[in-house]
Order: structure tokens, then C-alpha cells, then sequence
């Protein structure tokens, strides 16, 4: 009789034993999915951040010029339009963001 019960014992620690396995590593696969999304996600910000840092960069610079020059130049025409073009692509990409963290209900 006691050996029956130390094999039912035996059978029932390695069945939740495998189940513990099995949902430990579904949960680091998970993680891993998350952490490659989360770093494509902060490689793009990053990008845009100096982008637009370096659009403030030429406009500042452009805008010394026509001060010091007394008038208005293709310089600063050019790097108005490029300030302009790098918010909408930062305002998208907020938007972007926004919108994913809705529909996953604020998860990670």
C-alpha cells in the first residue's frame, strides 16, 4: 500500500513540477517578446529626440544668422520646414505610442 502511495505521491509532485516548468517559461518568452517591443519602441524615440534636437540646433543657428545679417534667408526657410517636419513625426509617433498603450489597457 505504501508503495502505491509513493508513486501516486511521485507522479503528482512531477506533474506540478512540469506544469511549474511549463508556465515559467511561457512567462519568460512573454517577457523576452516585451523587452525586444519596449527596446524597438525606445531605439525610435531616442532617434527622434536627436532629430529634434538638431532641428532646434539649425533653426537656433539660422535664426543667429538673419539677426546678425538683418534679413530673413533660405537658411531659415529650409530649417523651419525641417523643425515642422520632425514635430509632426514626433507627434505621430506619441500619438502611436498612446493609442497601443490603450488598446493593451495600459499593460506593458
Amino acid at each position: 500500500m505504501s508503495e502505491i502511495l509513493i508513486a501516486i505521491i511521485c507522479t503528482v509532485v512531477s506533474a506540478l513540477g512540469g506544469a511549474l516548468l511549463y508556465f515559467l517559461q511561457r512567462h519568460f518568452k512573454r517577457m523576452e517578446k516585451y523587452a525586444e517591443a519596449s527596446e524597438d519602441r525606445r531605439t525610435k524615440k531616442d532617434l527622434l529626440v536627436l532629430k529634434s534636437l538638431k532641428a532646434i540646433g539649425d533653426l537656433t543657428v539660422a535664426n543667429c544668422i538673419a539677426i546678425r545679417d538683418g534679413h530673413t534667408n533660405g537658411e531659415l526657410v529650409s530649417a523651419q520646414k525641417n523643425f515642422e517636419a520632425i514635430v509632426k513625426e514626433l507627434d505621430a509617433f506619441i500619438l502611436e505610442s498612446a493609442v497601443k498603450k490603450v488598446n493593451t489597457g495600459g499593460k506593458r
